[in-house]
């Protein structure tokens, strides 16, 4: 084996045996992955999200978490509200490397003004002001599928929700 095929992520994955041993920590069961991403949902403030189009887009956003809908703001006019008009299917990407947890689901675009009292309230809690913005649209996400791993032992069993329904 060559020194670059010995420290390629598949070798250390290799050399590293099961789960839980040589410092793979042991998988985490689907109901810790659960509440780790609903921890991570309500304490993070700002996504990657991926929107289909002509091209590919992502970008970031603010969002806030209701314990079921993610909502965020961006400009009606901007390619990510082109897209999301076009295409209400998106994945949200939060963590890093090392703590993944990525959504798929569909998004459903409003106009600020017209929104019900609770939604209005989300809004307030981010950066982009609709009164002062007047090209804003409030993008409300409902997860269908989620996914979130740390390492190659979860990889197998990464899938958290499914058809809008938690697993675990």
């Amino acid at each position: 084996m060559s020194p670059s095929e010995a420290t390629s992520p598949a070798a250390r994955h290799a050399a590293a045996g099961p789960p839980g041993a040589t410092g793979l920590p042991a998988p985490r069961s689907i109901a810790q992955r659960r509440a780790d991403t609903e921890r991570l949902l309500a304490q993070e403030r700002h996504l990657w999200l991926a929107s289909e189009g002509p091209r590919p887009h992502v970008v970031p956003l603010s969002y806030v978490f209701d314990g079921g809908v993610i909502t965020m703001l961006t400009r009606r006019s901007g390619r990510t509200g082109r897209n999301l008009a076009a295409n209400a299917r998106v994945r949200a990407a939060f963590g890093s490397a090392t703590d993944v947890v990525l959504i798929d689901g569909t998004v459903e675009l409003t106009d600020p003004a017209d929104a019900p009292a609770p939604v209005r309230a989300r809004h307030a809690r981010l950066p982009l002001d609709p009164g002062r913005v007047p090209d804003t649209v409030s993008v409300c996400l409902t997860p269908r599928r989620v996914q979130a791993w740390r390492n190659f032992g979860e990889m197998r069993d990464r899938v958290i929700m499914n058809d809008c329904v938690w697993l675990g």
